[in-house]
């Protein structure tokens, strides 16, 4: 089996800790593969505008999957290849949830992060959601007066409702309720994170937009992921390499474990399994 296409899940997978840098080690391996004719896709629950440098300043890097796979973008031409939006009504039922809770959370639409500010003063790091983590948030997105308003404005385009650093209570509660709405699907990058997108919006969907593109075939993506929103894009993959920080229970349907983050894991499994 001959590797054409590498996917690379960004945090907890290819980024570092600052959670927007590559190590030395990985961006050498990332522009071997590329200069052996091999496609990089970033395949990532974050929007466009939250695309690191550091992966798509690299030469050859032309595509990714955004938002889950809401939005497949040409990173060249900044062209949105494919769309799978939430949809209006089910937008409707889960703000109105969110907003009476006053509940932070941002909302992704056409490319950007939108969120209401006054929140990000009450956000506090943790050992998953770090400073840096929230610093890129705050950096990237764009404040708005009531996010409640402006998501009902344009609830017919809404990629993705990332709900992040929610208390146990309002995860549990949060997630019963939003897995009854009819049509969409929820996900997790991290713990006490609700990631809402349509039921068809996955990272293996957007990757098969990307094959359909490349003439590639399933068989040949290796796809390399750490948390509960790779679970598609591994399935799809004909090689699902899981992170050594991964969950157990995602290393179990995965092909090949590589090393953690901390180690470089995503630099091996390129090497050990595309460069060999």
């Amino acid at each position: 089996m001959k590797i054409k296409l590498i996917a690379l899940d960004m945090d907890g997978t290819t980024l570092q800790g600052d959670h927007k840098s590559i190590s030395k080690r990985t961006e050498k391996a990332l522009k071997d593969a590329i200069a052996q004719g091999i496609h990089v896709v970033p395949s990532t629950g974050r929007i466009f505008a939250q695309l690191p440098e550091s992966v798509t300043g690299i030469p050859g890097v032309n595509y990714a999957v955004t938002s889950n796979g809401a939005a497949v973008v040409n990173l060249k031409t900044g062209e949105v290849i494919s769309n799978n939006y939430i949809g209006a009504g089910s937008v409707n039922k889960i703000m109105h949830k969110i907003t009476r809770r006053n509940i932070f959370c941002e909302i992704y639409y056409q490319g950007q992060s939108y969120a209401e500010h006054r929140y990000f003063a009450k956000l506090i790091p943790t050992k998953t959601f770090p400073q840096g983590l929230i610093d890129m948030i705050k950096s990237k997105s764009k404040p708005v007066d009531s996010i409640l308003e402006f998501t009902l404005a344009h609830a017919s385009e809404i990629e993705k409702i990332n709900i992040p650093l929610l208390s146990d209570q309002n995860h549990r509660n949060l997630w019963q309720k939003f897995s009854r709405i009819k049509g969409v699907t929820l996900t997790s990058a991290i713990a006490n994170n609700i990631e809402v997108n349509h039921h068809s919006a996955n990272k293996g969907e957007g990757l098969k937009q990307i094959c359909k593109i490349l003439n590639l075939e399933a068989k040949n993506v290796m796809a390399i992921g750490d948390s509960d929103n790779d679970l598609r894009m591994l399935q799809f993959a004909g090689l699902g390499v899981a992170m050594g920080n991964a969950p157990d229970e995602l290393k179990a349907i995965t092909d090949k474990v590589t090393l953690s983050c901390k180690e470089d894991g995503v630099a091996h499994a390129i090497e050990k399994y595309a460069l060999a």
